[in-house]
């Protein structure tokens, strides 16, 4: 338990300076927040011309569309804010800086998670909340302690398992020869196409969705569930072992490609 918790201080520690490094550019961070914020904006304004003409899409309307869209946004923050340094394994694999962290007395993975920080992670996850305020105040969502409870744990397990995508997808690098990977990039952009609900596409990409690239556990079955639509009870109680499978899987293959990585030596 103490090596768990002076880790967590580790992470405390290293984001701080992260942060401070940030801090330095201040003319680079107003600007990221500026076209972060228009481009989630952009986006809201599609959804919005899309279902201004089509009433419903799969038995959901607009409003609970933009629940999926926050839950999918948040889950897209919490990975660029405090697990940022996911997108730069390719790079670091590449330029041999993973060598300094095998010296160091520090788990290889806590130093990959905290390499970097981007501060436009905070400003999606608070337009991530305010869009679900927005949704949620027009939807027929009847609030409980047991609801409230189930909202906070969905949020967690829906960035632990798209952490665990991006996670996957950027250690593919030890595998490969380029100094970048477009793995990472597919993994996140396919992510735009849970926007929407799972039922509108066909079988094979519900299945994909489902179950090969689980989007389908980071908006559409916690949302369904909370708005109370019928099968979705199911995917949630799930959601808990899928978590504990793809930290597997992410702890597998990072352990499997640190076991075959070669510096570039002098």
């Amino acid at each position: 338990m103490r090596r768990w918790i002076y880790y967590l201080k580790m992470y405390g520690q290293i984001q701080m300076q992260n942060m401070k490094s940030l801090a330095e550019y201040r003319t680079d961070f107003l600007m990221m927040v500026f076209f972060t914020g228009f481009s989630q904006i952009c986006n809201l304004g599609v959804l919005g011309i899309i279902y201004s003409n089509i009433p419903e899409v799969g038995g959901w309307k607009l409003w609970e569309i933009l629940l999926l869209y926050s839950f999918l946004l948040f889950s897209e923050g919490c990975i660029n804010f405090f697990f940022q340094g996911t997108w730069k394994i390719a790079e670091m694999i590449n330029l041999a800086d993973l060598d300094r962290f095998l010296v160091r007395p520090l788990p290889v993975g806590l130093q990959l998670l905290t390499a970097r920080i981007d501060f436009d992670g905070l400003n999606k996850m608070g337009i991530a909340a305010a869009v679900f305020a927005l949704g949620v105040s027009h939807c027929d969502i009847r609030w409980n302690l047991w609801k409230i409870v189930c909202l906070v744990v969905f949020l967690v397990e829906c960035c632990v398992i798209r952490v665990c995508m991006i996670w996957i997808a950027s250690c593919a690098s030890f595998w490969m020869e380029s100094g970048k990977n477009s793995l990472n990039f597919f993994a996140i952009s396919i992510g735009e196409m849970a926007k929407y609900p799972l039922m509108i596409y066909p079988p094979i990409l519900r299945g994909i969705f489902g179950y090969l690239i689980p989007y389908a556990f980071v908006s559409y079955y916690p949302v369904g569930y909370l708005l109370g639509k019928s099968g979705m009870g199911v995917g949630v109680m799930v959601m808990p072992a899928v978590c504990v499978v793809m930290l597997g899987a992410a702890m597998l293959v990072m352990k499997r490609g640190l076991g075959r990585y070669e510096s570039c030596g002098n």
